[in-house]
């Protein structure tokens, strides 16, 4: 072929043959690029998993009748208010019984504390003196070692 586009030229049957192969070239070319062979299709197929793995998968999962089962055994955002509510309220004379405590045990601290003041002061009192006793000694005793 001369010129590809001039129709009007006659085309020899070897031109075309030429022709003709060329595009069963490029057709093969382009087959193979748009399409998978039948190795890379078993490669792919290979990956997936088959209807026995499936189901045993499947078959391990709970059931929605084993899923309400176990929710129908929760308690409601309702029954948990009650429940809140019922314990509050046993809780509330435990907390004036605390204030109750609290006031004891200051009292008992502060007389604890008054007592050990007494005994304290009683052996504050018996040595009161000691400090001029301890002056008058030691006066003596450097007085006695001067002579």
């Amino acid at each position: 072929m001369k010129d590809e586009m001039d129709m009007s030229a006659p085309v020899t049957r070897g031109e075309l043959r030429q022709e003709l192969e060329h595009f069963r070239q490029e057709f093969r070319q382009e087959l193979k690029q748009e399409f998978a062979t039948k190795q890379e299709l078993e490669h792919a197929v290979s990956q997936l998993a088959t209807k026995q793995e499936l189901e045993h998968a499947v078959s391990q999962l709970a059931t929605k009748q084993e899923l309400e089962h176990a929710v129908s055994q929760l308690a409601t955002k309702q029954e948990l208010e009650m429940w809140g509510g019922a314990l509050l309220a046993r809780l509330e004379p435990l907390q004036g019984m605390e204030q109750r405590l609290l006031a004891e045990l200051a009292r008992y601290t502060k007389a604890s504390q008054e007592s050990m003041s007494k005994e304290v002061s009683v052996i504050d009192e018996k040595y009161a003196d000691l400090p001029g006793r301890v002056s008058r000694l030691e006066s003596e005793v450097v007085a006695r070692k001067r002579r």
